[in-house]
């Protein structure tokens, strides 16, 4: 049993000062300093923000290594890269590529899930392609598409947590079905699908949008498309809030259509991520990464370099909106999407995942059920790691 006093917690939409949080690998109370049991150890925050930890549900990898290596060991690397920003459990997601990389990449995730962590949890997989539209690669290879296959995704359910697919690639139906039944959440994405077929697949179980207005056709006040349908309807929107995939008037934009209630910020990393410019591999095709670009040869957005505590400093500084409602978009709402009940806030019986920030937002440490991994003062980072 441990504690935390002296730190600014955030509780639901607000925050809390003069308590400490008691955990061991689970919150067991947020409760006055004086109350707290006798020799028990004890964490001064002075005066910083003790934040829900992040989950981020679409990243492929950073640090040099991806989720397509197919490796433990790019697993663990990912895992301790993503602690460093403020991350405690993620999605490792795939790419479109030949099947037998796409079933070592989940062999890969199926092991992790099990396996202690030694920094953010993995929570299974992402699976983006490869049942996607061809005129909406993005940064995906056309050669390896292939037709939903609902007999896939009951095969590695275990695996699967989000599955992003283009509605129209599934004349049936027969592959959302399979998503539903299986308890993974179904996303639309890489799609050019009507205004009409977004929203028949939203009433058949679809719940997200996979990093809205990317990979789908412009919105038109005529054909609103998938992104007016994301717009429309009840369902969350994950968000590159990098600046480069949609511009900041944007984040303002969609707070208010969409309230911070069905927001997801996600990273949508690539082995790239954190290690400065240079030529990296995502997918079998060769991304260069300028700035805060990544892009391929012909000048398509390939992923992205961005952490998610930037995204969160970057979409704060955007809308304005406070610490304690903008956590929610990397923590509790994410969470709520893949149905974890005991992850994204801080209170009795949650995992006692949670972040330190300072007061520009940054991380200083991070803890992932009770355990500290990331501690700014070692000087961690992807090279150091």
């Amino acid at each position: 049993m441990k504690a935390i006093t002296g730190g600014k917690i955030i509780a639901g939409r607000t925050w809390l000062g003069g308590t400490a949080l008691l955990f061991d690998g689970r919150v067991l109370d947020i409760l006055p300093k004086s109350e707290l049991p006798a020799g028990i150890e004890t964490l001064d925050a002075e005066g910083a923000w003790i934040v829900p930890g992040f989950v981020d549900i679409h990243v492929h990898g950073v640090c040099g290594v991806d989720t397509m290596d197919g490796a433990a060991e790019s697993l663990e690397t990912i895992a301790a890269g993503l602690a460093a920003h403020g991350v405690t459990a993620f999605c490792p997601t795939t790419m479109t590529m030949d099947e037998a990389h796409i079933e070592a990449a989940l062999d890969a995730v199926e092991a992790a899930k099990n396996a202690p962590p030694n920094g953010a949890r993995v929570l299974g997989a992402h699976l983006e392609g490869p049942y996607i539209s061809a005129s909406r690669l993005g940064a995906q290879d056309g050669t390896h598409l292939r037709r939903p296959d609902p007999e896939f995704v009951r095969r590695r359910k275990s695996t699967l947590r989000l599955v992003t697919f283009a509605p129209e690639e599934d004349t049936d139906g027969r592959f959302l079905e399979a998503l539903r039944e299986e308890g993974i959440v179904a996303s639309l994405g890489h799609s050019q699908a009507t205004y009409e077929q977004a929203m028949k697949a939203f009433r058949n179980g679809a719940k997200s949008v996979t990093h809205l207005f990317n990979g789908m056709p412009p919105f038109h006040h005529r054909t609103p498309g998938l992104a007016g349908a994301a717009l429309d309807a009840d369902v969350f929107c994950e968000l590159i809030a990098d600046g480069v995939h949609s511009h900041p008037a944007v984040f303002r934009l969609l707070l208010k259509m969409k309230g911070v209630e069905r927001i997801i910020l996600v990273s949508d990393a690539m082995r790239g991520a954190c290690l400065g410019e240079g030529e990296w591999d995502l997918g079998g095709q060769t991304v260069t990464v300028h700035g805060p670009e990544a892009k391929l040869a012909d000048g398509t957005l390939a992923g992205s370099v961005l952490t998610l505590d930037l995204a969160l400093r970057n979409y704060g500084a955007a809308t304005g909106l406070p610490l304690w409602e903008a956590a929610r978009l990397v923590s509790e709402n994410p969470a709520r999407l893949l149905g974890e009940r005991d992850r994204g806030r801080i209170e009795p019986g949650y995992r006692a995942d949670f972040v330190i920030l300072d007061e520009g937002w940054r991380v200083i440490k991070t803890f992932v059920e009770g355990k500290e991994v990331f501690d700014r003062h070692e000087n961690r980072d992807c090279k150091g790691l």
